[in-house]
């Protein structure tokens, strides 16, 4: 994206297409500006304020009392950005296609996503690092009590609002149903939606100690903490509690390296009941289209991401299809997610 001179006049825009400007000096000084802008926006309180009315960037900056002049210049980013719209009297409000993300009463909103993405700074500055060395960055490994895990799960809740209630309703758990583990499931949302569609179900979420903190406030304010309960542990070396119905891996794969998933998909089978269902949701690196010269830029950069984050990667889905038949699965079948394209949903039954 060439952001720091997408919005320029159209001599510019000529320019930049017939390469006699440096774009990667744009793409390299617009995209921490854009990111930085949105995040800065979300974290001092200026899209919540601009959500409830339109206001004044004087009057933003004396409400939240913060600094005017760069206040202003803030508002103007987000003016320049399309996020924000200012009105003939000089009021700005946050902008209509906006609200349904960003403001904090919208049951779509992922502001709170926004927020922790700000955690991400720090990461990719420290990329060279991991090209010259191969060190990743590993960003789970914080003590329970540090102020991350409330930015981390809360982020991640808002994307999974936005799946939960689909995969609730596409997952197919054995008739009678009772009992479901969900591993790695941190704020327990996808849990909860399963307990609320078929009644006679209880959830155990299995999480590190921080994560499930945090899960527990989630759940109790959905007032579901009767039926989904937390265990405190790692999912690459926690015993799993046996006599499952269903047991989810949610948005836990891309965090393991190849070495580690297949036992943890056995110790899952293992815990799993006859019959019983393992259902996992995750990114994969998807196989090139045929007469598609250019990767898909997204899955690139998710890639490279996993690897500084985790060290280790987006798999693919024939390696998930071997790990699945090496753990005593039937074949798993596919159902896509509409909401958030490129997550996936693979399900698979356990026959003995």
């Amino acid at each position: 994206m060439r952001l720091a001179l997408r919005g320029g006049n159209p001599l510019e825009r000529l320019a930049l297409r017939a390469n006699l400007v440096p774009g990667p000096a744009a793409e390299a000084w617009g995209g921490m500006a854009t990111s930085g802008v949105l995040v800065a926006a979300v974290r001092t309180g200026v899209v919540a304020r601009l959500a409830s009315g339109p206001a004044r960037t004087e009057d933003i900056a004396r409400d939240l009392c913060l600094a005017p002049t760069p206040t202003r210049l803030l508002v103007d980013c987000l003016i320049a950005t399309g996020h924000a719209r200012r009105a003939r009297d000089g009021s700005v409000r946050l902008a209509r296609r906006d609200r349904r993300w960003l403001d904090p009463e919208s049951e779509m909103g992922i502001a709170r996503f926004v927020n922790a993405c700000g955690d991400y700074f720090d990461w990719w500055r420290d990329l060279d690092r991991l090209i010259e060395t191969g060190a990743s960055v590993e960003q789970h490994d914080r003590g329970p009590d540090d102020p991350y895990w409330r930015r981390y799960i809360l982020g991640q809740l808002d994307l999974a609002r936005l799946t939960a209630p689909e995969v609730a309703r596409r997952l197919v758990l054995p008739d009678g149903a009772g009992s479901v583990l969900d591993v790695g499931g941190g704020h327990g949302w996808y849990s909860a939606m399963l307990c609320r569609r078929h009644p006679g179900l209880t959830a155990t979420v299995l999480d590190l100690p921080g994560s499930a903190r945090i899960g527990r406030e989630v759940v109790d304010a959905a007032g579901l903490a009767h039926r989904v309960t937390f265990v405190e542990g790692d999912a690459r070396s926690a015993d799993f509690p046996d006599g499952q119905d269903a047991v989810l891996c949610f948005n836990l794969l891309h965090h393991l390296t190849g070495a580690e998933i297949p036992a943890l998909l056995k110790r899952a089978a293992t815990a799993l009941k006859p019959g019983g269902t393992l259902a996992v949701l995750d990114a994969f690196a998807e196989p090139p289209r045929a007469g598609r010269a250019r990767g898909n830029a997204a899955a690139t950069h998710l890639a490279l991401f996993v690897r500084l984050t985790s060290g280790s990667t987006v798999h693919t889905p024939s390696d998930l299809a071997t790990w699945f038949q090496a753990a005593g699965f039937a074949a798993p079948r596919r159902v896509r997610s509409a909401r958030i394209p490129g997550l996936a949903l693979y399900q698979a039954w356990k026959s003995w």
